[in-house]
């Protein structure tokens, strides 16, 4: 009896290991629904107000808008520099498409506008965007953004970021 009860005790370890040793994929960080930075902006461009997550470190700012479906409503993402400088930007990781708008000195100064991706082109094949002008700001919309709120070159823009406390 003991032998068959050991028995019983080691098969139903063995077939139960696999079940709970068998993991959910692993979700990367872009997938979810939060921002990537919890810092964001507030941007008026024009007489239009939105949310924008900051991208304000290298890691941000390469891995951009890439890898994500789309963005809540009334939420775009501000690239921020330093100093002015011209800007290159591209659809990599990109599944929807956008206005890259650029801004130096509280103006809109160009914009790439209905930028799409690249379906299957390799990274080196994908076009990049560049700013007409050394631009500090670089902030990323949904396609059509810009036309759908009467903006564009020229027009007035806000950037209200947060108090940034030394360490």
């Amino acid at each position: 009896m003991a032998r068959r009860l050991i028995a019983a005790i080691v098969l139903l370890t063995v077939l139960a290991i696999p079940g709970m040793s068998a993991a959910a994929p692993a979700t990367p960080p872009w997938r979810y629904d939060t921002p990537f930075s919890t810092e964001t902006a507030t941007v008026r461009v024009g007489d239009t107000t939105i949310r924008a997550e900051i991208a304000d470190t290298m890691e941000l700012q390469v891995r951009g808008l890439g890898y994500r479906d789309g963005l809540r409503p009334g939420w775009g993402m501000i690239f921020t520099y330093d100093r002015p400088a011209v800007r290159s930007f591209w659809m990599k990781g990109m599944r929807f498409c956008l206005d890259i708008i650029w801004i130096e000195q509280g103006r809109v100064a160009g914009a790439a506008e209905r930028v799409c991706p690249v379906p299957g082109a390799a990274d080196a094949d994908l076009p990049s965007y560049r700013s007409p002008v050394p631009v500090t700001y670089v902030l990323e919309m949904p396609s059509g953004w810009l036309d759908s709120i009467g903006a564009g070159t020229g027009s007035q823009v806000e950037i209200t970021l947060p108090t940034r406390r030394d360490p």
